[in-house]
């Protein structure tokens, strides 16, 4: 509580802004108070000894309430820094160059503590949006197994969406946590991880490390199925190259051959003296060139699954690529009475691909789909375009056909491999490489009776 005395004697000395003096001041005030009170009391004035005693008690209690004020500012001062609040100052009333020197250090201190907490904030913020734009799932757990931080790519890869700081991991996934005990410290291992209903290779790495007196575990998780599905599509292409090489070689001639001696029996099929030999002769002949000419063909297929041109990256409007899409298809649909919906929300509204070769998997997808939905019950086809945490964007097809079967789904990618009466098989094989080219990833999801979904991250 402010006493309305002491504030009349502060506006008094606020003349004075030199501490020093201010204390020499008071300090004569109180002996000159002194001297005056001891000489009222040796002539008997004690009622002015009384009056002047009281003032001799004010005069004493301000000089220690002037001198503590300054304790007070310091305390102030230097809680606000503890309790991390910069915007304290203490101003310079000039009171004397000790003060001034004073002051002026504790501004430069909060100063360069504003600076610091700024410099920590902003390296934060950067590390945090490091961690957060990795494609690598990041986690780190403390002793008791408790989450201390985690990115958008780990619940995107493990499908663990519940995985939020400070929450237990063995209470959210006691299957994952299984899978990280298997792993040793500064070592990784290879796990298929089923999310949903995909089965992802994961390719998992433990480490541990101490921070002051307590222990860390950081766990990175990526998904490696990109890479083993470049592996295996560089596997296939150098296959197909030696392959194509060797048939082209052998058969070239065959046909040349073939085709020679079926004109050279035309020509001269009156030499032939028997008609039956002549028929026979000529329809085997026949049935070579046929034979042989497929065969070129198929090798032809061969060859142009191995020779895709690289991508021409550039800037596409999403809302474009859907409505070329919707104006090749949509006539076809609404003729075979299927029903066909574009799901997309404006995001992403640009996104960088060759929109040739995109185009392409998405009509090899959309052929693959409307054969699946033959035969079904109100038949649907449905093509969306969203945004993605870890890639530029996601497209999904999905159709309400038969589903594959699940001894079909590790096959569906195998060059030629079919399960169409008059199909090449090249169509999904193709896709997968251009996607993987776009350095991006092509999966499906499927339930036998519920249709199947083909996704593709770019």
């Amino acid at each position: 509580m402010n006493c309305p005395v002491m504030d009349n004697f502060v506006i008094l000395f606020m003349v004075f802004k030199n501490f020093r003096i201010n204390i020499i001041i008071r300090l004569l005030l109180m002996l000159a108070a002194l001297v005056l009170l001891a000489f009222w009391l040796v002539h008997h004035h004690y009622l002015r000894s009384g009056y002047l005693s009281i003032a001799i008690i004010i005069l004493v209690t301000e000089l220690f309430y002037y001198t503590d004020r300054h304790n007070r500012d310091m305390s102030y001062f230097f809680s606000a820094l503890l309790s991390d609040d910069y915007m304290v100052s203490i101003k310079d009333y000039q009171k004397g160059k000790s003060f001034t020197g004073l002051y002026k250090t504790m501004n430069e201190v909060r100063n360069r503590f504003t600076a610091l907490t700024r410099e920590k904030e902003t390296r934060i913020l950067y590390l945090g949006s490091l961690i957060e734009q990795s494609r690598v799932g990041i986690l780190a757990l403390d002793s008791g197994d408790r989450i201390q931080l985690v990115n958008h790519a780990f619940s995107e890869i493990t499908g663990i969406s519940s995985a939020i700081a400070g929450s237990s991991l063995g209470e959210i996934s006691p299957d994952f946590m299984k899978v990280i005990s298997e792993v040793q410290p500064g070592r990784h291992l290879v796990k298929n991880w089923k999310t949903g209903e995909t089965v992802r290779p994961l390719s998992l790495q433990v480490s541990g490390f101490r921070l002051e007196d307590r222990y860390f575990t950081l766990i990175t998780v990526q998904n490696i199925k990109a890479e083993l599905d470049e592996k295996e599509l560089e596997s296939w292409q150098k296959l197909i190259r030696v392959l194509t090489h060797e048939i082209m070689n052998t058969i070239t001639p065959v046909v040349s051959l073939s085709s020679s001696l079926n004109d050279l029996l035309t020509e001269n099929n009156g030499d032939i003296r028997n008609p039956a030999l002549s028929e026979k002769l000529k329809n085997g002949l026949n049935a070579i060139v046929d034979r042989s000419s497929g065969l070129m063909k198929f090798t032809e297929a061969y060859q142009h699954l191995a020779r895709l041109p690289a991508p021409e990256v550039r800037q596409v409007y999403s809302s474009d690529l859907l409505k070329k899409i919707d104006t090749l298809f949509c006539p076809h649909l609404q003729q075979e009475k299927i029903n066909f919906q574009i799901i997309f929300d404006g995001k992403p509204e640009v996104f960088n691909c060759d929109p040739d070769l995109i185009e392409q998997v998405l009509i090899n997808l959309l052929k693959n789909a409307v054969d699946a939905v033959q035969g079904a019950v109100n038949p649907s086809v449905v093509l969306g375009i969203s945004e993605h945490a870890v890639y530029q964007l996601k497209i999904t097809l999905k159709d309400n056909g038969e589903g594959i079967p699940p001894e079909n789904m590790d096959k569906i990618f195998i060059p030629f491999f079919s399960t169409k009466k008059k199909g090449s098989g090249i169509g999904l094989s193709i896709s997968r490489q251009i996607v993987l080219m776009h350095r991006g990833m092509l999966e499906v999801r499927s339930e036998p009776g519920k249709g199947a979904e083909f996704e593709i991250l770019l």
